[in-house]
């Protein structure tokens, strides 16, 4: 039982470093584009989603939860 929660919240981890892997190198072509001279996206120009009222959803548009 022991093991497999051990594998369970492994597995997890690795999720959770390749998520964050992932917008960490977002976040590095963004700065790359803002160094070469390039105008950086901006997410408020792009058409705006379908919101659902409340905090929870707000956190999840702006910061990815």
């Amino acid at each position: 039982m022991a093991n497999n929660l051990n594998t369970l919240i492994g597995k997890i981890k690795d999720s959770a470093v390749a998520r964050c892997r992932e917008r960490i190198e977002l976040a590095a072509d963004k700065a790359r584009g803002v160094l070469n001279g390039k105008k950086p996206e901006d997410p408020k120009d792009s058409p705006p989603k379908k919101e659902s009222p409340g905090m929870t959803s707000c956190l999840k548009r702006q910061h990815g939860l």
